[in-house]
């Protein structure tokens, strides 16, 4: 994390007269050293280069650091200054002058590095990460992967642990694409097992921190290996999904949910009907677990509608079947009539830590179906909802109209994604909006942090949250990228 403390830029100009040769003609030749900020504070660890402008007459210029900790180096343009320090091992603050010199004028900057302060939450954004990245049960370790294209157009593949009480990134790999390739990571386990699914072949490759790997198994009556997306705390229970065989009149098999006990695998079992009370077509998936594995949720994907199951005292249900209504609508045509069902209720799209740890609430999102009678289109509207899977009641939270729901602690404060903007959070227990989740996070972790962030989990202590953020580079498009808070 890079902290400076911008001061005012200062200009330092000097007039130099320079005579002829013939002593005839005098001429004044402005000298300067013109910089963006006079000054500037690092935290005691974990910096990042600060680069400062600089501007100068004549041209070429240099600059010289008073300490050896900082380092001080023309940027690749020239017309930058990249200041570095090192760690501070001392127990108190110091201080250093760079000074930048062109011709006879010069302009130093004041360099302050404050003593390590190992009771400071850590705030990182893991731009390294491709496809974003994933924590443990208990927030142990966080996990994800890089790559790097080859010349032959292949490419290598290296997956990344991250231990969040030491801050130490183990990096595991090279594995190159012909063993498989890695498109997104799901799941981590507290002992460090990483789970990446398999864009070639299907199924999840499981990384351990020794570096080395094994893949998910088939199970019975399905296909493909499953994809594993969420893990109890102990480790000894995954849950996900894997394709069945081809029944009768089916171009492919359907999606089923799987869970896994201590590598075994087998189907959980499905709703009688779908979402709109017809026939499935498509399926469902499981998608995360609680920390005990007593409760699991899940999505059905049949016409897209996302709707949110959940497995709890060996029986499943939809999520929300308080507020879940099967409605029809029978449109006349030439040939004669015909009905069409829809539903309204708890949806979600294909996101883990939707449920708290102890799996007492769940997030989604209340969608509300509206039918034009003129010409019978159809008009969709939501806003966050949480479901209590102990009462079975759901609240919904219409003030957040175009909004969802995407995490609940067991304490029931839940945040709230906003549509192209940051997130907040509220607490369902007291029924009142606290603030943004950058207000949030700086009441409980005293950081300051960007606005236009979401919280994706917080692990059930407190002490661990991740999250996502975008981010708009000068030139460059838009991207997303993982971020987490961890403790000093």
């Amino acid at each position: 994390m890079k902290k400076n403390r911008f001061f005012t830029g200062v200009m330092c100009t000097l007039a130099v007269v320079a005579l002829s040769a013939c002593g005839q003609e005098a001429q004044e030749q402005l000298q300067y050293v013109s910089l963006s900020q006079a000054g500037c504070t690092f935290f005691g660890t974990d910096n990042e280069p600060l680069a400062v402008t600089v501007e100068t007459s004549p041209a070429q210029w240099a600059a010289e650091a008073s300490a050896s900790w900082v380092k001080a180096e023309p940027g690749e343009d020239g017309t930058t200054l990249v200041l570095s320090v090192e760690d501070n091992d001392g127990d108190a603050e110091r201080k250093a002058a760079v000074t930048v010199t062109a011709g006879q004028a010069s302009q130093t900057i004041t360099v302050y590095q404050l003593a390590p302060d190992l009771s400071i939450n850590r705030f990182r954004k893991e731009r390294m990460f491709q496809n974003g990245g994933v924590v443990s049960p208990s927030g142990k370790y966080i996990g994800g992967f890089t790559n790097k294209a080859m010349e032959d157009n292949t490419w290598e593949y290296y997956p990344v642990i991250i231990d969040t009480e030491t801050g130490e990134k183990i990096k595991l790999g090279p594995f190159p694409s012909a063993l498989f390739k890695c498109s997104q990571p799901f799941a981590i386990t507290d002992y460090g097992q990483l789970f990446i699914s398999d864009h070639e072949n299907g199924g999840s490759v499981i990384f351990d921190l020794n570096g080395d790997y094994m893949l998910s198994s088939i199970p019975e009556g399905c296909t493909n290996r499953g994809n594993v997306m969420g893990v109890s705390g102990d480790g000894s229970k995954w849950v996900g999904y894997a394709i069945s065989e081809k029944q009768e009149g089916e171009r492919i098999g359907q999606y089923r949910p799987i869970i896994w006990e201590d590598g075994e695998a087998r189907m959980l079992s499905m709703p009688e009907k779908n979402f709109k009370g017809e026939d499935f077509s498509v399926g469902a998936m499981a998608r995360g677990i609680s920390a005990d594995g007593s409760v699991i949720y899940g999505t059905t994907w049949d016409n897209s509608d996302g709707a949110m199951i959940y497995w709890k005292d060996g029986k499943v249900k939809y999520v929300g079947e308080d507020v879940h209504e099967i409605k029809s609508v029978t449109i006349p045509y030439p040939e004669g009539d015909e009905t069409f069902y829809y539903a309204n209720g708890i949806v979600s799209q294909a996101e883990i830590y939707k449920m708290s740890p102890s799996g007492n609430w769940i997030a989604g999102a209340y969608q509300e179906i509206t039918v034009n009678t003129d010409d019978y289109s159809t008009v969709a509207s939501s806003c966050p909802a949480f479901y209590n899977t102990e009462t079975e009641t759901t609240v919904v939270l219409e003030e957040y109209s175009g909004a969802k729901g995407v995490h609940v602690t067991d304490g029931g404060i839940a945040f709230i994604a906003l549509p192209m903007a940051g997130g907040e959070v509220y607490d369902l227990n007291a029924g009142v909006a606290i603030g943004t989740v950058a207000e949030w996070v700086y009441s409980e972790y005293g950081l300051i942090i960007p606005s236009d962030i979401f919280i994706k989990s917080v692990s059930p202590d407190g002490r661990v949250v991740l999250g996502t953020g975008t981010e708009q580079p000068a030139g460059m498009k838009g991207r997303i990228y993982p971020w987490y808070i961890i403790p000093p």
